[in-house]
């Protein structure tokens, strides 16, 4: 999060040094600070945060099922994942671990876009195991106007009725914001389809 504060809080740029050097005059101290304040509302209003998820019922899922999904809108630049929650849960009152809440079940996970236009898949990350995932707070991004999926391969243990619920937090964020952060920080390893 504080990289985003820092990125939205900008430094005399050399953008607004160019408009200066343009006009042919240096500027006053309040005209500095009236351009200061216009570049950061508009990298502020560049930013819009987001929740999605999936509860989905646990009895016999094989693999890629949709753990959460979200349609990035096409005209957000990118969407920045920052935090992912998942956690598993029965309400069948005889079976073990009725109403707990538990870590997420054993498996494996991978975050892919598709680009709905030509109907591509590209995995974001590679296929890890699921609480690397699941239970994790990233810088991941991921490219405006795709349909964005967390995709699990899991078995259940036994026939008790379970629920996997799954939430993800981020941000939409504009192509200037995600410039002035920089690259995401992950700690996913491997080979990807991301170029």
């Amino acid at each position: 999060m504080h990289r985003i504060v820092q990125a939205c809080h900008p430094s005399w740029s050399e953008e607004m040094q160019a408009l200066w050097k343009e006009r042919g005059r240096e500027p006053s101290e309040r005209e500095m600070r009236e351009a200061w304040n216009e570049e950061r509302q508009a990298l502020w209003h560049d930013i819009k945060p987001v929740k999605f998820g999936e509860s989905q019922t646990w009895q016999s899922i094989g693999g890629g099922t949709p753990l959460a999904t979200y349609q990035i809108p096409e005209d957000a630049a990118y969407m920045l994942i920052l935090r992912t929650e998942c956690y598993v849960t029965t309400f069948d009152e005889t079976a073990v671990g009725f109403g707990q809440f538990s870590p997420p079940p054993d498996g494996t996970a991978s975050w892919q876009y598709t680009d709905l236009g030509v109907g591509s898949t590209y995995r974001i990350t590679p296929e890890l195991p699921i609480h690397i995932l699941c239970d994790s707070d990233e810088m991941l991004f991921a490219k405006g106007d795709h349909l964005l999926q967390l995709l699990a391969s899991i078995t259940p243990p036994d026939a008790v009725t379970r629920f996997i619920r799954t939430l993800v937090y981020g941000y939409l964020i504009g192509a200037k914001v995600a410039g002035r952060i920089g690259g995401g920080e992950s700690v996913y390893f491997g080979i990807t389809d991301e170029a």
